[in-house]
């Protein structure tokens, strides 16, 4: 057996090394398909078309007319709402189940837009997302109850699903606005369907791990199957689905900065217009509205819904009319004396001592951080490209590849990555896909070496996790752009602002999965190691450690997702690459462009995923010793 192993990996090194001597560096330019070509006569088809073709006529336009209504009403009541409403109505919501702390805390975050003075740019972004997670839960947990009770359903649907959760937040702008044009429209359309994945896979996992007995029992009372739904199935449910919604928040967070490239507005553009104005402190400032509105609206729908074996006095109806009528005069008296307008402002000026600090640290680090900066661009990621484009012939790095996939994950990813690469390359894309990479390795080798060993200390530290918890929280809350305004200044524009931004975005679910993986590790298997006089160094190098690697594994998987996320980021400040070309592409008329750069990053995206999970899959037998 070892000799045909031996045997095969030789065979394998002169293959490659084969490949390199007779192969070329770079893709071959004639390869050029030309993708873009067919995609840019489509889009003059479409605004030739977009007025009279029935597809526009009797689908799309319909739904953009849906979309838009909502939008217009629900901001043109937000609006209308004296300003003094909305935080009262988030107060009574939440003060019902009991939590007066929090109510007071979600009822400053409402007006803390008003404070910083981006009042009416809340507006909108409160709007853009409650209609887009309102249709994204009208259309998911029907999905979701639909894949749970239909096996082929769930097996036909989950391929599409793991694709749109692997997928970057960009790359769904592209399609969307090639079709809706630009505006709040396609902004909604983009946001509903990066967010509709997680609705609908935990309404569906909440629907399966009902127990089997309490299923039995409905129908051993004469209960049908839409009875046994909407009686048993959908209330055990409820906790899966609100942890879908919560899900769904966030992710329709996370779309809110990048959506303002397709016309969005709201707190997204103030965002925006802070990087152009290399102000780190305005941009916090700005991002916490954000981060309020993400809290506010999650807080709310924990709030709303009532979950199974809670206890929750019901309101009286002459209590409930009450509070009712007096929000409504209330209102209709704001309205009447003019007080509706938000009364202040304190505006951005309190973080001036942000952008002093950031300038301070600029100047008296700059003997470190500029030769880090050139370090990184001349002896990494320029060589690391060189090696990509011209050293390595290309015919290497997919044979090379693709025998990774076939090892790690089977024939299947393996003639994946393969044809992957391959369309990467007959895209034009190769080039930048190379710098994109290469970024996104030293991003996530950072990543690691920062994650790991603070997510190892902390598994073992139940206390110090709790302390570090809410610090986690909000790095992975506030928006991504705002870690690059920062690093904008310390390390001038180029691509190492984006790495290192994507290495902050990324360290926190990082962080978390292997404290997770550490704490979980089965104490029998501690207690025998130390039972055998094993050290405490002994007892994490041996069996904390390897025990734990498949949740280290998928912490890795994260942190790849998150620092590719971040690529266009990384394009917005100078990192080049993928990120800058979707950028290109979304401001620009060339939407083929678009569709080549989306190709590409999904490729990416998959390829990496794909095989980060294979290996935590190969890992999880000592986990089951």
């Amino acid at each position: 057996m070892m000799k045909r192993y031996r045997t095969v990996f030789l065979a394998v090194i002169a293959l490659l090394i084969g490949l390199q001597i007779v192969g070329s560096g770079g893709f071959p330019k004639s390869w050029n398909i030309h993708l873009s070509n067919p995609i840019n006569s489509w889009q003059s088809w479409i605004r030739s078309n977009r007025s009279h073709h029935w597809l526009f006529t009797y689908l799309l336009n319909p739904i953009t007319s849906v979309v838009e209504f909502g939008l217009d009403k629900t901001e043109a009541f937000i609006s209308w709402l004296p300003w003094f409403i909305p935080p009262t109505i988030v107060f009574l919501v939440i003060a019902r189940s009991g939590k007066y702390w929090t109510a007071g805390f979600a009822a400053f975050a409402v007006v803390y837009p008003g404070i910083v003075g981006v009042w009416e740019q809340s507006i909108d972004t409160v709007s853009l997302m409650t209609v887009s997670v309102a249709l994204s839960i009208a259309i998911g947990i029907p999905i979701g109850v639909w894949t749970a009770l239909n096996k082929r359903a769930e097996s036909a649907l989950r391929p599409l699903l793991d694709a749109m959760q692997t997928v970057p937040a960009t790359v769904y702008l592209i399609p969307v606005v090639l079709i809706f044009g630009i505006g709040q429209v396609p902004a909604a359309i983009a946001t509903i369907i990066y967010a509709l994945p997680p609705i609908i896979r935990l309404t569906s996992l909440g629907i399966q791990q009902v127990p089997a007995s309490a299923v039995e029992a409905a129908r051993m009372f004469g209960a049908t199957k839409r009875q046994t739904l909407m009686k048993v199935q959908l209330p055990l449910a409820v906790p899966s689905i609100i942890a879908g919604i919560n899900q769904t928040v966030m992710m329709a967070l996370g779309i809110v900065v990048i959506a303002t490239l397709v016309g969005a507005g709201g707190l997204g553009q103030e965002i925006m217009q802070t990087v152009r104005m290399l102000s780190p402190g305005r941009g916090l400032v700005v991002g916490m509205a954000v981060v309020a509105v993400a809290f506010v609206l999650d807080r709310v729908s924990l709030a709303v819904v009532v979950a199974p074996g809670e206890q929750r006095r019901a309101l009286p109806r002459r209590k409930l009319a009450l509070i009712v009528s007096a929000l409504f005069v209330g209102a209709i008296l704001g309205r009447a004396i003019g007080i509706h307008e938000f009364p202040f402002s304190w505006g951005t000026s309190f973080a001036d001592p942000v952008d002093t600090a950031v300038n301070w640290f600029r100047d008296t680090f700059d003997v470190v951080t500029r030769p880090f900066n050139d370090f990184l661009v001349r002896d990494v990621l320029i060589r690391a490209r060189r090696l990509l484009n011209e050293t390595l012939s290309w015919q290497l790095i997919v044979v090379a590849a693709t025998t990774l996939a076939l090892y790690v994950s089977g024939w299947k990813m393996a003639i994946t990555t393969a044809l992957g690469l391959v369309f990467i390359g007959v895209t034009g894309m190769w080039p930048d896909a190379s710098k994109t990479l290469s970024q996104t390795v030293v991003a996530v080798l950072f990543s690691i070496l920062i994650a790991l060993p603070i997510g190892i200390w902390l598994g073992r530290r139940p206390r110090a996790e709790a302390a570090v918890s809410p610090l986690l929280d909000s790095l992975q809350t506030i928006p991504p752009l705002i870690y690059a305004i920062p690093f904008v200044m310390i390390f001038t524009v180029g691509p190492v602002p984006g790495i290192v931004a994507a290495v902050v975005y990324a360290i926190p679910p990082g962080i978390r999965l292997t404290s997770l993986g550490i704490r979980q590790v089965n104490k029998e298997s501690i207690e025998a190691a130390t039972t055998f006089g094993a050290t405490q160094r002994q007892v994490l190098w041996g069996v904390r450690i390897p025990l734990a690697m498949p949740s280290i594994i998928l912490a890795i998987n994260q942190m790849v997702m998150m620092v590719l996320a971040m690529a266009i980021i990384a394009g917005m400040v100078g990192g080049g690459g993928l990120g800058y070309r979707s950028i290109e592409a979304l401001t620009g008329p060339n939407k083929g462009l678009g569709a080549e750069v989306g190709v590409a990053i999904v490729i990416m995206a998959t390829i990496l995923d794909r095989l980060t999970q294979a290996t935590a899959k190969r890992l999880q037998a000592p986990a089951a010793i």
